[in-house]
């Protein structure tokens, strides 16, 4: 394949991606109010036996979208960058800047993502079990393997980003001696 269809396939497929990614930043809102208005506790994956507490008031609800905000701002922070970096992609930029920023700050907020899973989770038990008697209320505290991953991945993106800096610095230099 030819240095220029490559390049037309990644702004193509890109152009694509970034469009599906702004699609995804809209409908993940959506989503989650749509999910705490309609689930059962059965269906909910937090430790602990919340289902035995009973059916989710309106007022636990409400509660649990407010508490839903801060791990899903990152992960709209995330799709933002990572929307800017098939942006970017789209319009024939692949080592700039730019695109290693995309990378960074996407990176940290995977990082970022995987302490607020567990905080959210622990402050989602209490709230979900707040109107039980005293001696039946809940403290659930877990770190999960997709903690974990989010971590290691966000870790993973970040060095990348490091060594696209690196890229980028060679791309200049390179470009100044031509």
């Amino acid at each position: 394949m030819h240095p220029s269809e490559r390049t037309d396939r990644i702004k193509r497929i890109s152009n694509r991606f970034q469009w599906l990614i702004a699609v995804l930043r809209i409908a993940l809102p959506l989503l989650v109010v749509f999910l705490w208005a309609t689930l059962d506790l059965e269906q909910l994956e937090v430790a602990g036996a919340l289902n035995a507490y009973g059916p989710l008031t309106t007022t636990e609800r409400i509660g649990a979208i407010i508490l839903t905000v801060p791990p899903l701002l990152i992960v709209l922070f995330a799709l933002n960058k990572l929307q800017h970096l098939f942006r970017l992609y789209a319009a024939g930029t692949f080592f700039e800047r730019g695109n290693v920023d995309c990378f960074s700050k996407m990176g940290w907020a995977l990082i970022a993502a995987a302490p607020m899973d567990v905080i959210y989770k622990a402050a989602l038990s209490v709230w979900l079990s707040f109107d039980q008697p005293p001696g039946e209320r809940s403290l659930a505290i877990s770190i999960s393997s997709d903690d974990i991953a989010m971590l290691t991945f966000g870790g993973a993106v970040v060095v990348i980003s490091w060594v696209m800096a690196e890229a980028v610095e060679i791309s200049r230099e390179n470009a100044q001696i031509v």
